[in-house]
């Protein structure tokens, strides 16, 4: 079992708050992600699970026993750095085991499950090279193979792919995870690139500022985000926010367009509408529904386009499969799936979950 909960966790360093009042379950064998914007805390919160940060405040349990204060060597947790932190006079083979070695095991049980652990990773054909010989991808792999040897009940990533070509982490985040629904061990993982966030996890925990803000399965916080923050940050491209007034039964957004409110909904003088990129039709003609707005710029891939365009003093991002004949400066309709649309109310939260 490798249950982990974070019960009303703080770090302050000084009077600097860094995490204020964390409290998230990760059962077991589950793949939970940390995730935010730079300086939020995710990797503080997790150090501090492994043990390598105090707790201010709070507790930290493993399996419904507190480790709050319990040294890291003794928390049955085995952490990937985001440098590898693989020893350079080592071989592949004496990094894997180095842990082994010191709990005392015998050479010959350590080469068995070292061996074993290699050939799962693809590395058994590099057990005698040294790091410096070696891919990051092969790195990476060796780092994570350290922490298998030790059969840990808890596995932590700290950004293991960061250092990675945009091919490899792909391919990289792939493995990752297959190797850990292989293994059934809980995992714990930190990034700032939500899509491996949304890739990878089973549970994604989003943080900003030290705060959590939600806490959800990937496709849970696409749909339902709670609040503006979410919105925009689960969701690639971002989702589009268009500020506007309510009036009636429907949200203005401009002058000449305005769109219905569901009904049901929690509502404020002032809200904002939330758009998926790919939930906005585009027309080079005008049609019923729709706003006129500038293209920026466009981008397209073959399957689809992608276009930048501006409406007063709000930029949006529209994804269509449609190849429009469309050039920058040229005008475009848009017109927003309101089956589809967001609401939130004037202090940022979800209009449909706060009702």
């Amino acid at each position: 079992m490798g249950s982990v909960v974070l019960r009303d966790v703080t770090k302050s360093f000084g009077t600097v708050g860094v995490i204020k009042s964390v409290s998230v379950e990760i059962a077991d064998g589950e793949f939970a992600v940390l995730v935010g914007p730079s300086g939020c805390g995710k990797s503080t919160l997790l150090r501090m699970v492994a043990g390598l940060e105090e707790v201010t405040s709070g507790e930290v349990i493993l399996d419904g026993a507190p480790i709050t204060h319990v040294a890291p060597k003794d928390r049955d947790i085995a952490m990937v750095f985001q440098n590898y932190a693989l020893y350079p006079h080592f071989t592949v083979e004496a990094n894997m085991g180095y842990a082994l070695k010191l709990a005392g095991m015998k050479k010959d049980e350590i080469k068995r499950i070292v061996h074993a652990t290699a050939a799962s990773l693809g590395l058994a054909d590099y057990l005698h090279r040294y790091p410096k010989e070696l891919s990051g991808g092969q790195r990476q792999r060796v780092a994570t193979g350290r922490a298998i040897v030790r059969n840990p009940k808890v596995f932590l990533f700290d950004e293991p792919l960061s250092n990675l070509d945009a091919k490899l982490r792909v391919q990289m985040r792939s493995e990752i995870r297959e190797l850990q629904r292989r293994l059934g061990v809980t995992t714990i993982y930190v990034t700032h690139d939500q899509i491996e966030a949304m890739t990878m996890a089973d549970k994604i925990v989003v943080l900003r500022g030290g705060v959590v803000e939600q806490v959800g399965a990937p496709l849970e916080l696409y749909d339902r985000p709670a609040n503006t923050f979410v919105a925009t940050f689960i969701g690639s491209p971002a989702m589009n926010l268009l500020p506007g007034a309510v009036e009636g039964d429907t949200l203005r957004l401009f002058p000449d367009f305005a769109l219905p409110l569901p009904q049901g909904i929690a509502r404020s003088p002032k809200m904002t509408l939330g758009l998926r990129p790919d939930h906005i039709a585009a027309f080079a003609t005008e049609t019923p529904g729709s706003f006129a707005a500038e293209v920026i710029s466009l981008e397209a891939t073959g399957s689809e386009t992608m276009l930048f365009v501006q409406r007063d003093d709000h930029r949006l991002t529209v994804v269509t499969k449609e190849r429009l004949a469309l050039a920058p400066g040229a005008k475009v309709w848009l017109r927003p799936d309101a089956l589809q649309a967001h609401f939130f109310t004037d202090d940022g939260l979800n209009a449909r979950e706060t009702r």
